[in-house]
């Protein structure tokens, strides 16, 4: 009783409660901007070593001896990592996920440890793996961390979490607004004004210290020229090849996971293999090793031909499909921007010459392509078109970004994919089989928005069929709180503060989501 009584004194006071998270949101800025900008830069600084390395070990059969003994033991070594902290595997996006609904609760301080770590390893390793899905995950366990040194309420842990996340993405791209939105159009799922103030504060914050760390300059430096309006018809295209290639993506990443968790060897062995197999392939065709920022800087400096092109599209698409499959930490999200990018560059070497247009049109395809892939793998078109722009510096192609995710979030949605992440969170929580995490103290305030197409508009809270083991205990009205009757009618844009112990809430999440069609 004491612990719901303190939930919902704390949330109910407005202006107090506010001020006192928005403090918090600060340090979580600080904090897990520093840890991803940490992040960041030993994985930058990986990379240099690894493709150093590769420049002189050519020839040298000691050099090439040491560098495959050297992968064995970062296969052994990621394999302890994920047994040590089995929560680092994988993206980190799904597992965010995961605990703010309730299935899962990490080891914040091991998960920061071994995922930090663990993304030295796998780039050193070479893996097809980025950083910005562990960032989101570095950046929610570092909000988790503040949570618990302020010994709040599980709801301001869970909204600290979150905020982290928005961290996460920013610190990672220098995209403190897309960072933000991805939370909610992602993650969240929903509307919370407290919560988006806060992530803003703390995204800025975050945003900060990455500009100091790396500078001020947007990610794309691509020139971005201006297509004629009567070629804009060629965007209806894009979109429907996006989609196409997005859905192919997805399932093959889905397959390719099952693939690998039901080969019969022990997991030292697979990824001593994965390993193995990378320095092959490192060796071999280095260009698509690690993320995918060398074949961005390949980009930057010239349009490869079009043969060039499609074979690295093609062979950086099965390797990142091979990296990921493995259960290494490490996430997808940079791979699918990299992806688009070049599936831009191939559609525009193909269309350009024949429509007539200049060559730098190219650069305009390609950076409309990334925010098109991204919206048909994720299926967050809103989060792929703000962090394009925001990585491109530029809005000029906003109009077309807008069409082509649209186009792009339409085909596979029409096609029965589900999204990525969504399949990901899937198989964590089969994987896991984790129905939730006993906290008997805990009491949880969550918040949904009432929707236009909602069937419960205008009836009264009693008709409602909420879950017997939520309360709800206030209404956020045109920004007024009202601490509502049983007679009180729900209106549209409402937003329904609902009470339940931690043991209950991933249940009666998913209830009032199902409830509200969510």
């Amino acid at each position: 009783m004491k612990s719901l009584e303190k939930t919902f004194k704390s949330v109910s006071e407005n202006p107090k409660y506010i001020f006192r998270l928005t403090i918090q949101g600060v340090m979580v800025g600080i904090f897990a901007g520093i840890m991803v900008c940490l992040y960041r830069f030993l994985l930058a600084g990986s990379e240099k070593v690894l493709r150093d390395y590769l420049a002189i070990i050519h020839g040298n059969v000691l050099y090439i001896i040491l560098f495959f003994i050297a992968l064995a033991a970062m296969g052994l070594l990621i394999d302890w990592l994920t047994k040590w902290e089995v929560d680092s595997a994988g993206s980190g996006i799904p597992q965010v996920y995961a605990e703010v609904k309730g299935h899962m609760e990490a080891n914040w301080a091991k998960v920061l440890f071994s995922k930090i770590v663990a993304g030295v390893l796998t780039a050193l390793g070479g893996l097809s793996l980025g950083p910005e899905g562990p960032s989101v995950q570095i950046g929610g366990m570092a909000g988790k961390g503040i949570a618990k040194l302020f010994k709040g309420t599980k709801t301001d842990e869970l909204r600290l979490i979150l905020v982290g996340s928005a961290v996460g993405i920013t610190a990672a791209f220098n995209a403190p607004l897309a960072g933000v939105i991805f939370v909610f159009e992602e993650i969240n799922h929903g509307f919370d004004k407290t919560l988006i103030f806060i992530a803003l504060v703390s995204a800025i914050v975050s945003d900060f210290i990455s500009k100091a760390i790396f500078g001020q300059a947007t990610i794309l430096s691509f020139p971005i020229n201006v297509l004629p309006l009567e070629a804009y018809w060629i965007f209806i295209v894009l979109g429907v090849f996006v989609g196409v290639l997005g859905y192919i993506y997805n399932v093959g990443m889905i397959k390719s996971s099952d693939i690998m968790a039901n080969l019969r060897i022990p997991s030292w062995l697979k990824f001593v293999l994965v390993f193995m197999i990378s320095g092959v392939v490192a060796l071999a065709i280095p260009e698509i090793s690690d993320g995918g920022h060398f074949m961005m800087d390949m980009l930057d400096v010239t349009i490869p031909s079009l043969g060039v092109l499609v074979f690295l599209l093609v062979l950086k698409y099965l390797f990142s499909m091979f990296s990921f499959s493995s259960g290494a930490p490490g996430g997808i999200f940079l791979p699918i921007l990299v992806l688009g990018a070049y599936i831009g560059a191939v559609f525009g070497s193909i269309f350009v010459p024949v429509l007539g247009l200049h060559h730098d049109l190219i650069y305009r395809f390609i950076v409309i392509s990334m925010a098109g892939f991204f919206a048909a793998t994720v299926r967050s078109p809103i989060t792929g078109i703000v962090l394009l722009a925001e990585m491109s510096g530029s809005t000029e192609c906003l109009v077309a970004m807008i069409v082509v995710s649209l186009i792009a979030y339409v085909v596979p949605t029409l096609l029965g994919n589900e999204p990525i992440y969504e399949s990901l969170y899937d198989r964590l929580l089969f994987k896991k089989n984790r129905e939730y995490v006993k906290k008997p103290s805990k009491h949880v305030m969550s918040e949904y928005l009432v929707p236009l197409d909602c069937n419960y508009i205008n009836f009264k809270i009693k008709d409602i069929p909420f879950p017997k083991n939520a309360i709800v205990v206030s209404v956020i009205r045109n920004g007024k709180y009202v601490i509502p009757t049983e007679d009180f009618k729900i209106q549209y844009s409402d937003q329904i503060q609902v009470l339940t112990d931690f043991n209950d809430y991933p249940f009666v999440r998913e209830e009032i989501e199902e409830l509200f069609g969510d």
